[in-house]
Parts: C-alpha cells; sequence; structure tokens
C-alpha cells in the first residue's frame, strides 16, 4: 500500500467499533455466548440460536438447558478453571443438546472476560458445529477397519512400498504362502525372495507405471522359506497424490502355484497323449456333430492314403449298418462299435473297427466324439484261419475213427472178391470194377487218416530233382493218354531237401493230378525249380488248363470244398497240412482259360549226413 494513501479513522467516522464487533459477531457461523461470573447468560449471536435451537430467554429459563445431563459436572468443572485459573480452552470437543432433543457435536473456545481493572468478570465461548467432521471421521474409521479386516484376512498378499521399492507394509497372509513372518519379510530386500529369471519383470514393471502411471500385471515366481518356489500373479497399483504424482506403490497378489502345477500337468498330459496319438497304429479323430472332422492322426495317411475315413470308401453292403449305428450313438449318447469293410487306394479291401464315443465340451453346449478306428484284416484272417483250423481239427477226430471203421470191411470185400475172382471169370470186368473201386475208397480212407492226429516225420536229407523225376515217370503214362506234355525246367545245381519222401511225393503227385484233370487234351504243365535264397528252393507247377475263377480261389483247401466233379475236397488241405509241417507254404494263382500256378517253396538241406537217392 502507498505510504502516502490516507488511513481511515474510525474513531472519528459513523461507524463505531462496538458496530464493528457486533456486525462480525452475528455475522460469524460460529456461535457465541457469553456468560456473566455466576454462569448466568448475558449474550447469544444468531448463529448460537440457530446451532442450538435455543434462545436466549431459554438460556435465562435454564443457563445449562443446552448440556447433557451427563456432561453438567465436566461443564462447570472448565468453567471453574477458567474463571479461577484464568485458563484458556482451545479444540475442546464435547457434546451439546439442540432444543429438539438431536445431539450436535462441537468444538469449543472458551476464555475469561476481565473489565479494566483486570478483573474476571465473566466467559466467553465460542463454539463450532463439527458433527459433519466427526461422522466422517467415525465412517473413515470405521471404513478402514472393514479394510483393515479384509487385508489381514484375506488370502491374497496386499503389500505397500515407497518409491524406492522399500516394503511398508504386508498383509499377514505372506506368512501362509511364503512362510516368513511378518518381520522377516519386511526385513528383506526387494530382491532377496524373486527368482533371478524374473527380476528383469519386476524393473520393467516399475518402468511402466512411472511412465503411465497404470495399473501392471505380472507373474513372478518367490522363493517360500522351504526353498521351494511359489507362482504370484500380481497386480500393481500407483498410489497419486493430489498433483497426480506417484506417492506410493500397492501390490496384490494372488498364489497361482496350484493353477500353474495344473496348467503344467495339463500340457504334459497333452503332449503324452498327443504324442500317442500321433504315433498310434490307430486312426483317431474327433468329430462335430455335424461330421467335420476337427482332429485327424497321423495314422490316417500312413494306412489310408487321406486324412480321414472316407464315408465313400465303405463297402456298399456295410455302409447302412455304420450310418445306423452313428446315429444311434448320436441320439442315445452311448458309446458303440462297428466293424466294416473298407476299400483302400490300391483297391484292395481291408476290415476296421471304429469305436465312437460321444463327449461334450465344458459348457454342455457343443457335442463331439471321438473315433477310434482300428485295422483288424489281420485278426479276420486269423479267426477266419482259427476256423478252419477247429474245422481241421474236428475233422481229423471222425477221420481218424471213420477210416479205422471202413478199413475193416473194406479188407474183408477185397479178399472174397479176390477169392472168388477165379471162379467168376466171365465176369472178371465187373471184378476188376469193383476191386478198383476198393482202392479209390481205400486211397480216401489213406487221406482221411493225414488229417488224424499230428504224426512224426521221419525225415532224412533227398535230392529234389530225383522226387520230381520219380513223380513224373509215375503220370506219364496218364499225361501220354490225354496228349499232354510234361516238361522239366531244372537247373544242374542239385538241391537237397529235408523231407519225409512219400509225403511229399504224395503233394506232387495230388498237384499234377489237379493239373491233368484241368486240361482236357494238347494241353502242357512245366515243372520248374529255382533258388529264390541261400536257404530256400521254389518249385514251381503251372499248367495252361481251365483255370479257377478269383471268388473260388479263396475257398481253395476247405474241407470237403472241391471244383472237380469226383473230386473229394480233401487232396488240397492233406497237401497243405503236408508243405507245413515239412516248415514251408503253397501258393496258388489262377485265371479262367488261361491256367494255373502253384508254387511250392521248402527249405534247403545245408546240414551233414547221407544222402538218399
Amino acid at each position: 500500500m502507498d505510504t502516502d494513501t490516507p488511513r481511515t479513522n474510525l474513531s472519528k467516522e459513523d461507524i463505531h467499533m462496538k458496530e464493528l464487533l457486533q456486525s462480525l459477531v452475528e455475522t460469524t457461523t460460529d456461535a457465541i455466548s457469553i456468560r456473566d461470573i455466576y454462569g448466568n447468560i448475558l449474550f447469544v449471536n444468531s448463529a448460537f440460536e440457530e446451532m442450538y435451537g435455543w434462545t436466549f430467554q431459554d438460556l435465562i429459563n435454564d443457563p445449562y438447558c443446552l448440556v447433557p445431563e451427563n456432561l453438567h459436572n465436566e461443564t462447570k468443572e472448565i468453567f471453574h478453571q477458567i474463571k479461577c485459573s484464568r485458563k484458556k480452552i482451545s479444540g475442546y470437543e464435547t457434546v451439546r443438546k439442540r432444543k429438539d432433543g438431536k445431539y450436535v457435536q462441537v468444538n469449543l473456545t472458551a476464555s475469561h472476560i476481565g473489565d479494566s481493572g483486570g478483573n474476571i468478570v465473566g466467559t466467553s465461548v465460542i463454539a463450532r458445529d463439527i458433527t459433519d467432521r466427526k461422522k466422517a471421521e467415525e465412517a473413515l474409521l470405521e471404513s478402514e477397519a472393514k479394510y483393515r479386516i479384509l487385508v489381514e484376512n484375506t488370502n491374497d498378499i496386499i503389500s505397500t512400498y515407497d518409491l524406492n521399492m522399500k516394503k511398508i507394509f504386508v498383509s499377514p497372509s505372506v506368512e501362509l504362502h511364503l512362510g516368513y513372518t511378518l518381520y522377516e519379510y519386511l526385513q528383506s530386500g526387494i530382491f532377496d525372495f524373486i527368482h533371478p529369471d524374473d527380476i528383469k519383470t519386476i524393473v520393467d514393471m516399475r518402468e511402466s507405471i512411472s511412465t503411465h502411471k497404470k495399473n501392471v500385471q505380472i507373474e513372478i515366481r518367490l522363493k517360500h522359506k522351504n526353498g521351494s518356489w511359489v507362482y504370484l500373479e500380481s497386480r500393481c497399483v500407483p498410489i497419486l497424490s493430489e498433483n497426480f504424482e506417484i506417492e506410493s506403490y500397492l501390490v496384490v497378489s494372488r498364489n497361482i502355484t496350484e493353477r500353474k502345477q495344473s496348467e503344467e500337468a495339463l500340457r504334459k498330459s497333452e503332449e503324452q497323449y498327443r504324442f500317442i496319438a500321433e504315433n498310434t497304429a490307430d486312426f483317431i479323430s474327433v468329430i462335430d456333430k455335424n461330421g467335420d472332422v476337427l482332429y485327424s492322426s497321423p495314422s490316417h495317411v500312413k494306412k489310408l492314403g487321406t486324412d480321414r475315413i472316407n464315408f465313400g470308401n465303405i463297402h456298399p453292403d456295410d455302409a447302412s449298418l455304420v450310418c445306423e449305428r452313428f446315429s444311434y450313438m448320436l441320439q442315445s449318447k452311448n458309446p458303440i462299435i462297428c466293424v466294416y469293410r473298407y476299400n483302400l487306394e490300391n483297391e484292395s479291401w481291408i476290415y476296421l473297427e471304429s469305436r465312437g464315443i460321444p463327449f461334450f465340451s465344458t459348457d454342455g453346449e457343443g457335442q463331439y466324439f471321438f473315433n477310434v478306428t482300428r485295422d483288424i484284416t489281420e485278426r479276420k484272417q486269423n479267426e477266419e484261419l482259427l476256423l478252419r483250423t477247429e474245422k481241421l481239427s474236428v475233422i481229423g477226430e471222425l477221420a481218424a475213427s471213420i477210416a479205422h471203421e471202413i478199413r475193416n470191411p473194406l479188407t474183408s470185400l477185397k479178399g472174397f472178391i479176390q477169392y472168388l475172382q477165379p471162379n467168376i471169370s466171365e465176369n472178371s470186368v465187373f471184378t476188376d470194377i469193383m476191386l478198383s473201386e476198393l482202392d479209390r475208397i481205400n486211397f480216401i480212407v489213406s487221406e482221411l487218416l493225414v488229417l488224424a492226429k499230428p504224426q512224426n516225420l521221419h525225415v532224412k536229407p533227398i535230392l529234389l530233382h530225383n522226387i520230381i523225376d520219380n513223380v513224373i515217370k509215375l503220370l506219364e503214362s496218364e499225361a501220354n493218354l490225354k496228349n499232354i506234355e510234361i516238361m522239366k525246367k531244372i537247373g544242374n545245381t542239385p538241391f537237397v531237401i529235408n523231407c519225409e519222401e512219400n509225403q511229399l511225393k504224395h503233394v506232387f503227385i495230388n498237384i499234377m493230378k489237379n493239373s491233368l484233370d484241368a486240361i482236357s487234351a494238347n494241353g502242357d504243365i512245366s515243372i520248374q525249380t529255382k533258388l529264390l535264397s541261400e536257404n530256400q528252393v521254389l518249385i514251381r507247377f503251372s499248367d495252361d488248363g481251365c483255370g479257377i475263377s478269383p471268388e473260388l480261389l479263396p475257398r481253395l483247401g476247405e474241407p470237403f470244398y472241391t471244383t472237380k466233379e469226383k473230386g473229394t475236397g480233401l487232396g488240397l488241405l492233406v497237401s497243405n497240412k503236408i508243405i507245413k509241417d515239412h516248415q514251408g507254404s503253397i501258393n496258388i494263382t489262377s485265371e479262367i482259360n488261361k491256367g494255373t500256378i502253384v508254387d511250392i517253396i521248402l527249405p534247403i538241406f545245408k546240414g551233414t549226413g547221407t544222402l538218399s537217392k
């Protein structure tokens, strides 16, 4: 202010100091009251009446009407101290009662009033309504109490840090999850328990919060007191001042160790099952209810040539069954098993066994099913082989008993015919036919006996070429009668095989007899040998006869099945058994009107011993 500016002399103006003080007293929001030395009320301002509801006249009648009864003595004691010891009371918080019966929280400032001679003549009290402030404080205390209960009883670890990341507070739950007491944890350094690989995560988090002043969520590992690592999912929240500067950090951490362990176990389980699915020979697929393939194991391509089972490749006779079974599974939600034939890209048929297993997604809405398919072609073949073996076993048992029952009357019949033959020489034709037919019956009986229980082979090393030559000489006359030429294509290398000579001759005779029967006239039968390896020799019989249709080929060798009018169906069955007993194999290929090839593979004898010729 300029020093030359004239000062207003209030004493010389119309506004007197008394009027000024009166104006201040009436305009203030604080309640002001003045009492004499005896406690009688002398003055109250309008704010007093507004705050308490009591009028000046009410106070004249009862000076302590606004003081609760339980505070009368305390109030009188305070005012006694003011009057006697000239003590000033400031910031005294108490309760006063309004005229309407409600209570109001007040902050009192009280002092004595003296006259010009310095004598105490009364007291003045200035009261400020602090009810709202007290309610706010109580609400804050109540809120703090609630949050303290929450912090002290939550499973999450709640902690606060200063700007230097020094620990300020940590909830008691830290001992539950990490094993440290509150003192041990608060006294430790920020990185003392952090996994070395996660320190950079903490540093990056702090930089991010400092830059963006936003919440950051991270996953870190802390070392438990027992030495194990605990996974924590932590959310860091910056605490800002009024001018939006970071004052401290609040960190809320949740123990997710069990979840991480479950995730790891699930991951390993998925890896194991995926490894199984991708390396198993079974065809595993996941299909939705619309038939769309969601997953298909690599085994599909390896075996089927495509990444899934195509419905169009299912055998027409089995397609309706497959549709029916899988429709039933989708409706009933029960697992099913379905066996059907499937055509590969090379046009060969295999047997597949599919197991459909329905399941639902976790929300219960999506319906899917696992389809686990297995190639059971070999199993089906083994079942058929087992069935044939069972038939052979039954036939063998029957053959043994029947053969013995037939041979006894055959011997008697043949003996009597031979005895009577000289006496009925004029009918020798009939006796010759009878003896021929008896020989044929005897031959069949001999065939049946071979089907009986396994017999011990009396094998010995024999030149293969000698056996073939003997068989050719035996059948050469029959071949000449039909103008059939038997051609032998045998090299100079002698092959020695360990065998039962008569049984092997039996096989060769059966095969060549079949060739002779298949050729009507003017045909060729070829016999050749070939070295397959150091240990095996191939004997091939081929003819240019009528041949066998493809659908009949698989049935060759079944008991009593034959393509010849007068055949018994036992010749090839017995031949298969003999070759099998010699550790060999027979394979037959044929075409209609082109002929038949029979390949016999036998092991070559490599031992030492006397060679039979």
